[in-house]
């Protein structure tokens, strides 16, 4: 008969029977079979002789598709790297997901990590400075219990990753310049130049340079409702979710290479070298 025992483990089938079975001391078997007392209890106290299973007790299942697409997406968004990735889908979005799992549904970065722009205190030893804003315009043609077409205006600064997000139920000139007065006064660099994505005629406050990029995506269909892929949309409404997401990543947590600081305190502390 072949018996299985697991590669670390210092007694046999037939020692575990005899320590279940006798009636020495612990001291007394641990001495005599020359192993730990530890072990010697361990058996002891079981009611079986073979090892125990180590798959794990609870197994995170397969997220649904439009979840994998919304965590991709927000990758791509935020250039953020895993740890990163994983506090913003567990404390923001409210899906629980490990971070092995996490990493198994991430798609190819669409900037590989190799050869990508520096970020941090690598960039700002390289002479770059947190002058620049990425402008992104994503609309939603959502489910109409979360009320159908909405649109995400939202900025990142590529050097800290410090961001800023609204959702709308619609868009106008007005709108989207009251929305980057908005940003402007809360962003903690001096910002120089913008560079958009899926905008067709953003309003630029003057001394500021515009470069227009071009967005891989600007529209999107969510067939079911946002509670069922976003569950922390259950406390609180997806507006309130998106600015809370974007203070707690940019005030939340400190990145080490922020210098551990804060996206937000990184910025501040530029400026006023500046």
């Amino acid at each position: 008969m072949e018996i299985k025992l697991h590669a670390n483990a210092t007694t046999t089938p037939r020692i575990r029977r005899y320590l279940q079975q006798s009636d020495k001391s612990d001291r007394e078997l641990s001495v005599e079979l020359g192993i730990s007392i530890t072990t010697v209890r361990r058996w002891r106290n079981r009611e079986h002789i073979s090892d125990n299973h180590t798959t794990p007790k609870v197994i995170h299942k397969a997220m649904r598709q439009e979840q994998i697409s919304l965590i991709n997406a927000l990758r791509d968004a935020t250039g953020a790297p895993l740890d990163e990735l994983l506090m913003l889908v567990n404390d923001g979005l409210g899906i629980h997901v490990s971070r092995a799992t996490l990493n198994r549904y991430l798609k190819a970065a669409v900037t590989p990590r190799q050869g990508a722009p520096l970020k941090g205190l690598k960039a700002i030893k390289a002479g770059r400075r947190p002058n620049h804003l990425e402008l992104h315009h994503l609309s939603f043609s959502l489910h109409m219990d979360d009320g159908g077409e909405q649109h995400v205006l939202w900025a990142r600064e590529p050097i800290s990753g410090w961001c800023f997000a609204r959702v709308y139920a619609g868009t106008s000139p007005q709108l989207l310049a009251n929305w980057i007065r908005e940003l402007l006064k809360a962003c903690p660099a001096d910002i120089q130049s913008f560079e958009t994505f899926g905008f067709e005629s953003p309003f630029i406050p003057d001394g500021i340079a515009l470069t227009i990029g071009r967005a891989k995506q600007n529209a999107v269909q969510v067939a079911v409702r946002l509670v069922e892929i976003i569950p922390r949309i259950q406390a609180e409404p997806v507006e309130c979710l998106l600015e809370k997401m974007c203070e707690f990543y940019n005030e939340g947590k400190a990145q080490k290479k922020l210098g551990d600081r804060t996206p937000q305190a990184f910025l501040e502390a530029l400026r006023r070298q500046d």
